[in-house]
């Protein structure tokens, strides 16, 4: 985070595709980890998880799903079959589990 310009050319679309430029390979953090704490005491969504927790949620109850946010939800489809994989883990939960999915 400290070279702006570095960050920006990760972070930008081609402006002709809608995806990735050339030669930049950038994708969503997966599980858990991706989005409880962006950095130390700033917590993104470590305090639901830890309520949840605390509701008797196990991680093999709880999944977390995230995807690259600047994607349109048809390119992140034909990048990575992203939705195609979502379907499946609900799916997939709902078998292992018997219960009731909530998104």
């Amino acid at each position: 985070l400290t070279d702006r310009e570095c960050w920006k050319e990760h972070m930008m679309l081609n402006l002709e595709t809608g995806v990735d430029p050339a030669d930049i390979r950038l994708r969503a953090a997966q599980g858990f980890e991706a989005a409880d704490y962006f950095m130390a005491n700033y917590w993104v969504f470590g305090k639901i998880i830890e309520n949840l927790a605390d509701l008797g949620y196990s991680p093999s109850e709880m999944t977390m799903e995230p995807y690259d946010w600047r994607l349109a939800f048809p390119l992140l489809e034909k990048r990575d079959g992203y939705l195609t994989k979502l379907r499946h883990t609900i799916e997939a939960m709902h078998k292992t589990t018997g219960k009731k999915i909530v998104l």
